[in-house]
């Protein structure tokens, strides 16, 4: 076989694999209408029919497209020894290889980070104590260096071959969208790198403060870093300014000692009706606060009626402790995570002092309760969460921190993910753009594959450069003086977002409405709705509808999209638009996993070796693989590579 030959050969394979695709789809479709396998159907016959006609129409329509397909991917193909089907056989090859490698780098690459984290805590505690710490911080280099030398080997994995690449790259966007699908944090590598710095110190016994903009998901990447990493829920604090010592640590209760089981229920019927009455009186107070605030103030406000009337019972009472957050974590090795602590009063932020320098193993007396002694368990640690961006106007109600304070804490600035801002996808496409990679994730189907109108890739890379401007724009970042507001004549003033941030959550809300809607308008009728409309200020609406027209495609004139006149950014007190174009969604586009990894990473590295027609070092590789291994190719098989559907078969005699 001519070398020259082959990149027109894997062209063809390539069409193969995207009808493949598409009949996969078809087949899928028709268990999901009718919930029967082919030989079902074919039991069933014409019975079918007379229960669903409408089914039976759509399940003749599917298997009509199977057919066609299935031709179409045997034609390309070609019979058993071509060298379309050894370059298939090459190609399995190569993914079997890189699973395997893949997951060996991972285990190590783990067990180093935990080995680096428990020298970290041997460390601080030798120190404590004035003892040596040289060899233990040898051993430390090493381990790091060798935590290099793996992240090195896992980039050398990846552009070792095509299929390395689409496979490992197939598998990141497969689990970031498990993890959107899942209501979870999703792992880019921006989120994974804070998570395991944060990881790192917390283990270490040092307490961690992570800080950044509204929107950058602080909260969430310190609850994620508790149950993935620690594999402890967390107890979390809502920081505000009505936050109490006794919210952190806990509080006295009255507790009944006798009392008759009617009494009981007379009382607690006296309680309610007492807290309901406070609720009326209270409730435009209650309005102003946010939600966190308002539960706070809720609590304190039945925890008062409630032990007001427990003094009355007859029969006696009994003084209680009710542990804290604080203590309780400490006490059940748990992490706790103190939201928004720049918002708690000043004075009661002291009092955390003498408890962040606090370790495992460590003995608290817990004066509220007569002294009683809590042992810190493993697992404990503390997050804190804010915004150290002192004196923003945005940041009002945050007061500056202590710097005595913020010296007790390892800081980290978590912000929005990485994410180009300017050029075409074509030529920016990357590692680094991990919004893009989010959407591109959302719209994909289990497998990799999409099928969306026409210039939907288009759009959601235009959306998430957009999206990352706005972002710098509310962070008070400079940008580009062509993003900022174009006033009449020359002048164009720079604006800063007051209220408005086009969050991971809000660039999924658009998202999710435009599927859910089957696509039956353009993508911009949804960035209109879900986002720009839902603004509340004046400003900030008509800053962000004029970028999103003039820089970055979407609400086009001649598409139907009015052009305001805007004026003097400073004296707008009003913005909306009258008429909404209702324009169609184009005609749906399909792409397949390998189209998808490209729009995401770029271009696959250009493949160094063709097929020898032989097989003898698949065999071997095949012959060598472990149940365990199994296991993990029969997982991928099916996200990377339809056309080698063979490779179950082989699997499945293996396995028994």
């Amino acid at each position: 076989m001519n070398q020259e030959q082959w990149p027109k050969i894997e062209q063809k394979v390539n069409k193969a694999e995207v009808a493949s695709r598409k009949k996969q789809l078809a087949q899928q479709e028709i268990f999901e209408e009718t919930g029967l396998t082919k030989k079902e159907r074919k039991e069933m016959g014409k019975k079918l029919g007379f229960e669903n006609e409408e089914i039976m129409e759509i399940v003749e329509e599917l298997e009509s497209e199977k057919e066609i397909l299935a031709k179409e991917t045997e034609d390309l193909l070609g019979p058993e020894d071509s060298p379309e089907r050894a370059l298939i056989k090459l190609r399995k090859q190569n993914l079997f290889k890189t699973l395997r490698d893949n997951r060996k780098i991972d285990l190590e690459r783990n067990n180093l980070l935990e080995k680096e984290a428990n020298l970290l805590k041997k460390i601080g505690e030798a120190q404590d104590q004035g003892k040596p710490t040289r060899g233990k911080s040898t051993i430390l280099d090493k381990t790091r260096d060798r935590l290099e030398d793996v992240t090195k080997e896992k980039k050398e994995l990846l552009e070792s071959s095509p299929e390395s690449f689409y496979g490992l790259h197939l598998k990141e966007l497969k689990e970031l969208k498990e993890d959107l699908a899942e209501g979870r944090i999703a792992e880019t590598a921006y989120v994974k790198e804070q998570a395991e710095d944060i990881t790192t110190h917390l283990r270490a016994g040092k307490p961690v403060m992570i800080y950044g903009h509204l929107g950058s998901g602080k909260s969430e990447i310190a609850m994620h870093v508790a149950k993935k990493y620690i594999g402890k829920e967390a107890l979390v604090i809502s920081g505000s300014k009505h936050t109490s010592l006794a919210e952190l640590y806990g509080h006295q209760i009255l507790s009944v000692e006798k009392i008759q089981e009617e009494a009981a229920g007379e009382y607690q019927e006296k309680v309610e009706a007492q807290y309901e009455k406070w609720q009326e009186e209270n409730n435009e107070k209650l309005e102003k606060l946010t939600e966190s605030e308002r539960i706070a103030e809720q609590n304190r406000a039945h925890d008062r009626i409630l032990q007001t009337y427990l003094s009355q019972l007859e029969g006696g009472t009994v003084s209680d402790f009710f542990l804290g957050p604080i203590y309780k974590a400490m006490e059940e090795g748990r992490p706790v995570i103190i939201d928004e602590v720049n918002a708690i009063p000043h004075e009661v932020l002291i009092s955390l002092n003498h408890i962040l320098t606090r370790k495992v193993g460590d003995k608290i007396n817990v004066q509220q309760d007569s002294g009683k002694e809590v042992e810190i368990q493993d697992g404990y640690g503390v997050m804190m969460t804010g915004n150290l961006n002192q004196g923003e106007e945005k940041y009002i109600e945050r007061q500056d921190m202590d710097p005595t304070f913020l010296s007790r804490l390892y800081k980290i600035e978590y912000d929005y993910l990485p994410q180009s801002t300017e050029g075409k996808l074509e030529e920016e496409a990357g590692d680094e753009n991990e919004l893009f990679h989010l959407l591109l994730a959302k719209s994909m189907d289990k497998n990799g594959n999409i099928e969306m109108p026409q210039d939907s890739i288009k759009k959601l890379w235009n959306l998430s450069k957009a999206a990352r401007v706005f972002q710098n724009v509310f962070a008070g970042r400079e940008v580009d003086k062509a993003y900022y507001f174009q006033q009449p004549g020359t002048r164009s003033a720079k604006y800063l977002l007051k209220e408005n941030v086009m969050s991971l959550r809000a660039l999924d809300n658009i998202l999710t409405q435009w599927q859910k809607e089957g696509y039956k308008q353009e993508l911009d009728h949804y960035i209109w709705q879900e986002f720009v409309k839902q603004s509340t200020d004046p400003q900030d609406r008509a800053y962000i509808y004029q970028q999103l027209q003039d820089r970055f495609g979407f609400f086009v004139e001649s598409e139907g999209w009015e052009r305001p006149d805007y004026g003097q950014i400073e004296s707008l007190s009003s913005f909306d638009i009258k008429k909404i174009p209702e324009n169609k969604s184009k005609d749906k586009e399909f792409w397949g996993p390998r189209e998808t990894v490209e729009f995401t990473y770029g271009k696959a590295p250009e493949r160094a070796k063709w097929p020898e027609m032989e097989t003898k070092e698949e065999e071997k590789i095949e012959q060598e693989i472990n149940l365990e291994e199994l296991e993990e190719l029969e997982k991928f098989k099916e996200n990377v590579f339809v056309v080698i559907a063979d490779v179950e078969k082989q699997i499945q005699g293996q396995c028994g």
